[in-house]
C-alpha cells in the first residue's frame, strides 16, 4: 500500500488512540513495511510509528463540527455511575482510554465532570489520584479535540461544552 493509497496525509492533524492530539509530520519505510511518523502535541515529542496497514486501527481524523455535536448529545445521556469496586472501575478506566474509541473517552470525561460538580465529598464514591488522572487524562484528550472542532481556545472550551451539552 502506498502513502498516496491511505487516507492520511502528511501534515494531516489526528488523534492516536493512546496520546491524543497528534500530528502525522511524515512517512518512511522500513523493511517491507510503510510508516506515518507521528508526534503527539502533549509528552516528550518521540516519534511514533504508525504502520499504513493498520493506521485506521491507531489513528483517525479530528471530529468535524458535525460529529462534534453528535457527540454532545451522547454525552448528555450519560448518567452519573461510578463503580464502587476500586478494581473494577480502575480497569475499566484503562480499557477504555486503551480502545481509542471516542464514546469511551467522552463517558470518562463526563465521569470526570459528574464528580467535580459532586465534589470528592458526595458520600457516593471516592476515587483516588489514579482514578483521577485517568479520566482527566481523558477529559484532556477529548477537550483538545472539541476545541478543534468548534474552533474556540482550550481555556474556553470547557464552559463552552458545559453551555451546549445543556442547550442541545
Amino acid at each position: 500500500m502506498s502513502y498516496k493509497d491511505n487516507q492520511f496525509s502528511v501534515n494531516d492533524q489526528v488523534i492516536h488512540c493512546r496520546e491524543g492530539l497528534s500530528v502525522i509530520y511524515d512517512t518512511s519505510n522500513m523493511g517491507d513495511r510503510d510508516y506515518f511518523l507521528v508526534k503527539a502535541n502533549r509528552g516528550s515529542g518521540e516519534t511514533i510509528y504508525v504502520p499504513f496497514a493498520t493506521a485506521t486501527n491507531i489513528i483517525r481524523h479530528l471530529m468535524n463540527r458535525d460529529e462534534a455535536d453528535d457527540l454532545l448529545r451522547f454525552m448528555k445521556g450519560i448518567e452519573k455511575n461510578f463503580n464502587p469496586n476500586t478494581k473494577q472501575r480502575r480497569d475499566g478506566y484503562k480499557r477504555s482510554l486503551a480502545s481509542g474509541d471516542i464514546k469511551e473517552i467522552a463517558t470518562l470525561s463526563r465521569h470526570l465532570y459528574f464528580f467535580n460538580e459532586l465534589g470528592p465529598d458526595n458520600g457516593e464514591i471516592k476515587l483516588g489520584p489514579v482514578d483521577l488522572d485517568m479520566l482527566e487524562y481523558a477529559d484532556n484528550m477529548l477537550m483538545d479535540e472539541l476545541a478543534i472542532a468548534y474552533q474556540i481556545s482550550r481555556e474556553e472550551i470547557n464552559n463552552f461544552i458545559n453551555n451546549r451539552i445543556d442547550s442541545i
